[in-house]
């Protein structure tokens, strides 16, 4: 049986200076994940060591159809807006599942 989890996941390049503020703003998108009619599962955000402002956000949906119907929501474009006016570059993407080892 084939697993339709799909994920999102998404590079955040943050400017400078503005890293605390875009992840009170994550936690926000979070939050408002959480209110939709079908949630994600656990959503996670890294930072990463070596640059300090580049984060990468992703997380498991049980389908790519409710990845669509959260994009969809007119309220999604503000919520992820206001993550991308804190970033010099914000690439949001969906993906499937190819291989997982242990």
């Amino acid at each position: 049986m084939e697993d339709d989890t799909a994920y999102t996941l998404a590079l955040w390049r943050v400017k400078e200076g503005r890293e605390e503020e875009f992840v009170e703003a994550w936690k926000g998108l979070s939050d408002y994940f959480l209110d939709l009619p079908n949630p994600p599962g656990t959503g996670t955000l890294v930072r990463s060591v070596e640059d300090p402002q580049l984060f990468y956000s992703f997380g498991p949906w049980r389908s790519i159809e409710d990845i669509r119907r959260m994009r969809s929501d007119p309220r999604t474009p503000e919520m992820i807006g206001k993550l991308a006016a804190l970033c010099e570059e914000a690439k949001p993407g969906t993906f499937r599942l190819v291989v997982t080892a242990p």
